[in-house]
């Protein structure tokens, strides 16, 4: 059998009523001669052919643990498929620490579908990056877990929305046979954040039953600043010609523990000796500035420093999971099945940012306070440090997980030629969020004291106890003020289908496959802040909504032999969104109902029976996030200009609508829901060709694009106070910058009302929020390779070897904005490739992986020599503005001397390789001994020499883990 078809022995054998107990390495199924037709993804029709129209990659179960994996997030996010970036763990401000999003041919986390068995799943309850709701990869069990497809490319007709990227359909065990039993155990040679994994994964049957099981326990800990000497200071920044008095000056805290006149900007130096009080903790440092590109340096006082100021940072969130996963079968004597579906989910996460902090003035509206006693206006900031709290624990931030899937259905066979298939499902997924904080109030009245009156000025008098301030708190004390915030948040789903699919009648070249499907589904979630959320805490990621909605979905898909070796398919689906409802809204939300249509086209070539030609076009849409439309107002208050009072004031440069100014005041932000957004509608197609060069080596290449328009995008209040002053005045409060209108009548309606103002033309408040203003477009190209070779004496090898490369992207905000290349931008390939050989009793696997570069943080658009980059610094620490200034060709010129030849672009690429090796003691007992990212490529040896910022290093490509070695124990029962 060639092997473009042999994948397909795979399927055959996963599908519900073959799949058995696998050995460790499976034999090749080179032998087989009739498969049985199975379900493959991007198509409900059965099929002989793995290799259909578009893009398909199938990872098994054995893939993920010979490459290395524990989780299966850990395998998807190395395919070349997910190009794409996601929010890190070290990401400032990131909403959801604990799940785990896949981004897909770098379209967004929300534009490719997670199915589980052909089924979607609950959304993860906490929207990312405090926007949208996603899928989480996350709480997927690896021991369940038989095969995963990944169908990349629009897929609405088949699946409905979401499917614009792609779709990744996790097939879980069914119709298991035997017990197996694995123990891992590892760590980081680099010290910290071990990892256990212990799993069961097994079946019994019986005459007209199947009972499928599988229980899992994952253990990881967190990864903190502390365990990382190289990155857990500010003076381990990358800067690479600083010495050490210009890496002191130029990057010594501005936290820690300080006051600072408000009035000039000063830090009041601390009492003698007050730093030494807490321990080594805190040291006694010189807050000064230095200008990196003038060299100048400004004294602003003393404060005692953190002595390592990312000690309790996050670096990689921890876990403690446990799952597990029930499938049954039952058949009924007239060829009838039931079966039924369980998975549950409960899980710990620890994660956290900067410990928490006391600033004085509480109230973040209000610049200073007044101290009677030294009669200063002064603002106090203050990081709590683990032993006034009582340990690092008091001060960790932890995410309590818990969901649960529940499906049933009926199947059987209609006059013994169609199959259908009948199902009920609800699932909930739970998120309980404990973020440590600080109560506002009582910090106050513990530093403080009562207030004592108000100024002219209008600040609060205090009169400020220093000697609380500058000394340690106990843990006693800080319980006093110290707080912890709970949010809740939980999604649903409740789902129902009806799937029919065969052979209609004989076609002139063959049967015309059939299938048709109706569905309908009612979906929510509900976001449940603390109710003290901007009240008396200082509470991060406070988000607000809920709702609910139903969809209603029909969809048919034909398979046409129009040849003998031509085969073309066409699918088409309608869904509709609406029967809106919203949770705990004041005001009527008018949600209008979305109605979608969506087609897809395929076309398979099979000149020879070892060669396969392919092409596909699909549209697709993504109907409005629930939380775009039904998010509730998350008010906070900021100071900043107002550009409309200030361009009608007439004297309107930039340096007279600044702090001090009249124009310059405090106003409310809110963010809230848009409920009359649109779907983003997507198009995409592939051509691309399967060779079978030999018996034993194939050949996989497909070209991809992808188009999105109306890409639905938050808008920020920058943006909404730029255009209201653009939209009433047709000018920008730079005379020299004009103003464009980007969008019309409509656009600037729009916006202006987003700007509350009351009678005297002051801003009340300001809504940012997502509106349909975005358009995008990716194209690029896969590639894989796969060879095996079988030896009777040397025992049997296999490679394998994928590429992508993005070959464009282009993106634009609104239609009036250039649309330039933005390639260069992001990471442009990826590579992931293996080795594996299987003798009698050993075998080994070598994978690798490599990502390719990304740019620098100060890479930036030179327009002289039209391209991006940046420069390694002068000797004296200055930053050359731009590559012009990198190299001085003239060495007569005054400034030769000065400049810098060497020029930095980008950084990476990031290359990991993963060995391991097994050694079989019997038919029931296997060691397994695992070394991954063995040549130890971690952030703090690839740091990006302009980053000065927390993590210093490029957290898309780089991970501060290091090298992982593990052991593991497989005990089969029977």
């Amino acid at each position: 059998m060639p092997i473009l078809f042999a994948p397909l022995a795979a399927l055959a054998q996963a599908a519900p009523q073959t799949t058995q107990a696998q050995p460790e390495e499976p034999a090749a199924q080179t032998g087989a001669k009739q498969l049985d037709k199975v379900t493959v993804t991007g198509s409900r029709i059965k099929r002989a052919e793995v290799e259909g129209p578009a893009p398909l990659t199938l990872i098994t179960a054995e893939q993920i643990k010979k490459e290395g994996f524990v989780t299966v997030y850990d395998a998807l996010t190395t395919l070349n498929e997910a190009i794409g970036t996601v929010e890190s763990d070290v990401q400032w401000g990131s909403h959801t620490p604990n799940a785990s999003p896949l981004n897909l041919r770098n379209m967004g986390p929300g534009r490719s579908l997670l199915l589980v068995n052909g089924r979607r799943v609950a959304d993860y309850p906490l929207p990312y990056g405090g926007q949208s709701n996603f899928a989480n990869y996350g709480n997927i069990p690896a021991a369940a877990v038989e095969r995963i497809e990944v169908l990349t490319g629009g897929a609405s007709a088949i699946y409905g929305s979401d499917a614009v990227a792609g779709v990744v359909n996790v097939i879980l065990k069914q119709g298991y046979q035997g017990d197996e039993i694995r123990l891992r155990h590892g760590a980081s040679t680099e010290g910290g954040r071990e990892t256990t994994d212990l799993s069961w994964a097994g079946g019994k049957s019986g005459p007209q039953w199947n009972l499928t099981y599988a229980v899992q326990y994952t253990k990881q800990e967190p990864l903190f600043g502390r365990d990382r000497p190289q990155m857990d200071d500010a003076g381990d920044a990358p800067y690479p010609s600083w010495n050490a008095e210009q890496r002191k000056l130029g990057f010594r805290p501005s936290t820690g523990l300080g006051l600072i006149d408000a009035d000039t900007g000063n830090r009041l130096a601390p009492p003698a000796g007050a730093c030494d009080r807490f321990g080594g903790e805190y040291y006694l440092a010189n807050r000064q500035l230095y200008d990196r590109n003038s060299g100048t340096i400004t004294d602003t006082g003393q404060l005692c420093g953190l002595s390592a100021d990312f000690a309790n940072w996050l670096l990689r969130s921890g876990s403690e999971d446990f799952s597990g996963y029930l499938h049954g079968t039952w058949d009924f004597e007239n060829g009838l099945q039931a079966w039924a579906n369980l998975a549950v989910y409960d899980a710990k996460g620890i994660w956290g940012t900067s410990p928490p902090a006391v600033v004085l003035p509480g109230n973040p509206a209000l610049p200073a306070f007044h101290d009677a006693g030294s009669g200063r206006n002064l603002i106090g900031i203050r990081n709590i440090t683990p032993s006034e709290a009582g340990g690092f624990d008091a001060l960790r931030n932890s995410n309590k997980e818990k969901s649960w899937d529940l499906s049933a259905g009926l199947r059987g066979t209609i006059a013994d030629r169609f199959d259908w298939e009948a199902s009920l499902g609800r699932a909930r997924y739970t998120v309980r969020e404990n973020i440590s904080t600080v109560d506002w109030d009582k910090a106050e009245a513990y530093f403080l004291g009562p207030q004592l009156g108000t100024t002219p000025d209008g600040l609060p008098i205090y009169d400020l106890d220093e000697s609380r301030w500058w000394s340690p708190v106990t843990p006693e004390q800080y319980r006093q003020f110290g707080a912890h915030s709970i949010n809740e948040a939980s999604s649903w789903v409740t789902q129902g289908s009806f799937t029919i699919d065969g052979d209609l009648f004989e076609g002139w070249a063959g049967p015309i496959g059939f299938a048709a499907v109706l569905e309908a589904a009612e979906q929510g979630y509900r976001l449940r802040p603390d109710p003290r959320a901007n009240l008396d805490y200082e509470v991060q990621n406070v988000d607000r909504g809920g709702g609910e909605r139903r969809r209603y979905s029909a969809g048919v898909e034909f398979k046409v032999p129009l040849l003998e070796s031509v085969t073309a398919t066409l699918a088409g689906r309608y869904d509709r969104y609406g029967d809106y409802k919203a949770f705990d809204n004041a005001d009527r939300l008018e949600i209008g109902t979305q109605s979608e249509s969506t087609w897809n086209a395929g076309l398979e070539w099979r000149p020879t029976d070892n060669l396969l030609l392919r092409g596909s076009y699909a549209t697709s849409f993504r109907a409005p996030d629930m939380h775009f439309l039904l998010a509730q107002p998350s008010s906070s208050q900021v100071q900043t200009t107002d550009p409309y009072t200030c361009i009608q004031s007439g004297d309107y440069l930039i340096a007279n609508c600044g702090q001090g100014s009249p124009h310059f005041y405090a106003f409310d932000i809110n963010r809230r829901g848009t409920p009359d957004l649109r779907s983003e509608l997507g198009d995409s197609w592939t051509v691309g060709l399967v060779w079978d060069v030999l018996d034993n080596l194939s050949l996989t290449t497909d070209y991809w694009s992808i188009d999105l328009e109306d890409e639905i995008r938050d808008i920020g209040e920058d943006i909404v106070l730029r255009d209201e002053a653009g939209c009433r005045t047709g000018k920008t409060i730079d005379p020299n910058v004009p103003w464009t209108n980007p969008g019309g009548a409509d656009y600037c309606a729009s916006i202006v009302s987003r700007v509350v103002r009351d009678a005297d033309g002051q801003i009340v408040s300001v809504e940012r929020g997502p509106i349909n203003i975005a358009q995008k477009h990716v194209e690029g190209i896969d590639a894989s390779l796969r060879y095996r070779l079988d030896t009777a004496r040397w025992g049997d090898f296999q490679f394998a070897l994928n590429y992508t490369n993005l070959r464009s992207l282009r993106e634009q905000t609104y239609r009036t904005d250039p649309n330039p290349e933005r390639r260069d931008r992001d990471i442009r390939s990826k590579i992931r490739g293996s080795v594996s050989w299987q003798g009698e009793k050993w075998n080994w696997n070598v994978y690798g992986d490599r990502i390719g570069s990304v740019p620098g943080v100060r890479y930036h658009w030179d327009p002289v020599l039209g391209g991006f980059g940046g420069c390694t610094p002068f000797p004296d620490g200055g930053v050359p503005n731009d590559r012009a200034d990198c190299v001085d060709t003239d060495p007569n010129s005054p400034t030769y001397q000065q400049k810098t030849s060497r020029y930095f672009g980008r950084v990476g690429p990031a290359i990991t390789w993963n060995f391991n090796v097994g050694y079989q003691f019997s038919e029931r007992a296997r060691l397994n001994f695992y070394v991954n990212n063995a040549f130890n490529s971690t952030g703090w040896n690839h740091k990006d020499p302009y980053k000065l910022d927390y993590e210093f290093y490029n957290s898309r490509l780089f991970n501060p883990v290091g090298r992982e070695i593990a052991l593991e124990y497989v005990f089969k029962l029977n």
